[in-house]
């Protein structure tokens, strides 16, 4: 017998009244036959099923009822009309900081969240620290929350939302806040739970995301479903809808999509604080990384390149033995684990490196940075020519790229346009 789906709406609508004067509210409640507001419709009539293990993507303008759906699915809000059913444990990362007490402390914000989503004072207890090492804000996280920025309440939010092992997940827009760094640590780890088979509801006007990310993605407008369907098409949809619209709101629409992941991290963010490489590193440690850095023109070190400047990935190795077949290699992906570049230097040289023992090595790949604008990681990895892994360390490294021309995609390849007139005169010769 086949399982239900995760999540099955049918006819869901929700209407919010409107009242012109405080007081009319209470005219009405004396008076229920008379009805004193403006009936403002959220949604109406969305139909939607989800299967277990599905990314499900959610786009539309702003006002469209995104955020309505969504809270209706986590049971914090109640459909006028239509039935909802949900089967699994759902955590869900809303308005941000969305119940959380201010007054509470973020160590006792954590133990109140997640037992309003199930958990036992132990289970909690046993989480704890995994929760705080991912929300990584240090002592903040005794403090009381009033006294947090946005991006330590997104950072401590999200750390509880996605280690309360959820079946469903549902994301809204809250990746936008925070720094390049603790969104790429929020993208990988959503990515793992979209290969453990959680089920992921994903909101973002980011639309490269969502055709990256989703399986199923729908389309709202005004409250209404536009389309359900294959995220390509849909968002293709939403683009094509965009350009009949006003121009004014198109164009904010147009750039949230095209510049969200060259957003500046909020300045009232706590400082990233040192992730030690042994975080997402594995291997025998027979050869070890001891050191990576990001170099520019003149051997400057940085995290930010332009497009079209010369960047260098500077690499450094100890071994603890004697190896004769070495190769050390580079991985760039986008924050949705999408390859953008790798390569090895057995590929390069065509040899494999030598290496005794507790002698270092230095090895640079040099490369013009013709990666479009956005944020990258870098993963390095040092193996054996039968594939022995001696050192990983999986996106150790997050920077970014900008680039002034407009294009799409992961990569700008300077194209150069070139047009040429061709006239007919009066003798019908071409000139």
């Amino acid at each position: 017998m086949s399982q239900p789906p995760a999540i099955r709406l049918n006819n869901i609508s929700k209407c919010f009244k409107r009242y012109g004067k405080p007081i009319d509210r209470l005219k009405e409640a004396l008076q229920p036959s008379k009805s004193r507001a403006d009936e403002f419709w959220a949604l109406r009539d969305i139909n939607l099923e989800i299967e277990r293990g599905e990314t499900y993507g959610i786009i539309g303008q702003n006002g469209s009822g995104k955020s309505t759906l969504l809270q209706i699915i986590a049971g914090t809000l109640t459909p006028t009309s239509g039935t909802r059913q949900v089967n699994g444990r759902i955590s869900a990362l809303l308005e941000l900081g969305s119940g959380f007490n201010p007054e509470f402390t973020g160590r006792q914000n954590v133990f109140l969240n997640g037992q309003i989503l199930g958990l036992s004072q132990m289970e909690i207890a046993d989480k704890f620290d995994d929760i705080a090492a991912f929300a990584n804000i240090g002592q903040f996280i005794e403090q009381p929350v009033k006294t947090y920025s946005s991006g330590m309440m997104v950072r401590l939010a999200f750390a509880v939302a996605i280690n309360v092992e959820p079946e469903i997940l549902i994301v809204d827009e809250a990746l936008s806040v925070g720094d390049v760094k603790f969104q790429a640590r929020c993208m990988k780890r959503i990515r793992q739970l979209k290969e453990s088979g959680v089920t992921i509801l994903f909101v973002s006007h980011d639309a490269s995301s969502v055709k990256m990310l989703c399986n199923q993605a729908l389309l709202l407008n005004h409250g209404e479903q536009v389309m359900q369907g294959k995220p390509n098409k849909v968002v293709d949809r939403y683009v094509a809808m965009l350009s009949a619209e006003d121009p004014d709101s198109i164009a904010e629409e147009l750039k949230a999509i095209a510049n969200r992941q060259t957003d500046k991290p909020d300045p009232q963010n706590i400082e990233e604080q040192p992730t030690a490489l042994s975080v997402h590193q594995h291997g025998n440690k027979q050869v070890h990384i001891e050191q990576v850095k990001l170099l520019k023109a003149k051997r400057q070190p940085t995290e930010r390149f332009r497009h079209g400047e010369e960047m260098t990935i500077a690499i450094s190795l100890v071994g603890q033995i004697e190896t004769l077949d070495l190769i050390v290699g580079i991985s760039i992906r986008n924050l949705l684990g999408v390859v953008v570049y790798g390569t090895n230097t057995e590929h390069l040289t065509k040899k494999l490196l030598n290496l005794q023992s507790q002698e270092s090595l230095e090895i640079e790949f040099t490369f013009p940075c013709h990666i479009n604008r956005g944020s990258y990681t870098l993963t390095v990895g040092v193996h054996s020519e039968e594939g022995l892994s001696y050192d990983w360390v999986d996106e150790m490294i997050v920077f970014e790229v900008e680039n002034d021309r407009k294009c799409d995609g992961l990569v700008d390849l300077d194209a150069q346009v070139s047009i040429a007139a061709n006239r007919t005169n009066s003798t019908g010769s071409m000139t």
